[in-house]
């Protein structure tokens, strides 16, 4: 295999194992913030951070935080990371994302569950570790959330998420 074809290669599992980290941050997400793929998904230095929800430091602080808003804040979801934009840089080490956010969420207000849409952009900067891809810094950025109608409530509430 010639060199620069070798570095093709190489570029596209860096690309590919990148959405691949995206989508185990969105399952996991799915899963009450699982705080062991969370913790697994962070640099040990990394931050995570989201206007409403705060901002928080070093993977354990991450995988706490987020676990605890997925118990007492956002008690369903379902993510659909869209079309994640990932630029590598020259030497393969370091990368940044940028993906869109669709998500139905059920989230607790005023101690009453309430089912939403929401509109989100991901900004999420990414290293190079000997474990694989992990995200240094993410950054949610919530562009729109609302309330389900009526009727999409109603089947939330028979299928027992609300």
């Amino acid at each position: 295999m010639s060199e620069e074809l070798a570095r093709q290669v190489q570029w596209l599992v860096a690309r590919e194992e990148i959405r691949t980290a995206i989508a185990r941050y969105a399952k996991a997400g799915d899963d009450h913030n699982d705080p062991e793929v969370m913790r697994a998904l962070f640099c040990e230095n990394g931050v995570w951070e989201a206007e409403g929800f705060g901002r928080y430091e070093g993977r354990d602080e991450i995988a706490r935080e987020l676990a605890r808003i997925g118990r007492e804040q956002i008690t369903w979801s379902l993510h659909f990371p869209v079309s994640p934009l990932i630029e590598l840089d020259p030497g393969l080490e370091r990368a940044h994302a940028t993906w869109w956010l669709w998500e139905l969420l059920t989230i607790r207000e005023d101690g009453a569950d309430v089912d939403k849409w929401l509109g989100a952009t991901y900004d999420c900067d990414f290293a190079h570790e000997s474990e694989g891809w992990k995200m240094r810094h993410l950054v949610l950025r919530i562009q729109k959330m609302v309330d389900l109608p009526e009727e999409a409530a109603a089947v939330a509430q028979r299928e027992g998420r609300a």
